[in-house]
């Protein structure tokens, strides 16, 4: 017996010509489902800063969202996983410290954290 898997648009409830997408936004990456129509009024809508930005990079070994599902250790440009993350968080909330609420730390706090906690920097 086949499972058979039905995706729908997650903006049109639509059923016909759907396919998942990735949109890799500072730190955060957005897995949407669009059918194709949508998809191509995403891309015109992007079209113009797609054009003028730099493409810094892709992902190289063709991973997707699902395959890295299951990797809690993943590191951030600041080198924190997502647990330190939290622990930084809520040790700056803890001693009165400002913390963005899209976990975009800045390096120097960073560092406090690290000292404070005795993580070396080579842990990333």
């Amino acid at each position: 017996m086949g499972v058979r898997e039905i995706r729908y648009c997650d903006l049109t409830g639509t059923e016909d010509g759907v396919e998942s997408h990735e949109i890799h936004l500072d730190q955060m990456r957005i897995a949407i489902d669009l059918a194709a129509g949508e998809y191509q009024k995403l891309l015109t809508v992007l079209r113009p800063y797609m054009d003028a930005g730099r493409i810094e990079a892709s992902v190289p070994d063709g991973s997707s969202m699902a395959s890295r599902r299951n990797e809690p250790r993943r590191r951030t440009t600041s080198g924190l996983t997502a647990e330190q993350r939290q622990e930084l968080r809520q040790w700056a909330e803890e001693n009165g410290i400002e913390v963005p609420s899209n976990n975009r730390f800045s390096q120097a706090l960073v560092k406090r954290w690290r000292e404070a906690h005795e993580v070396p920097a080579e842990e990333e």
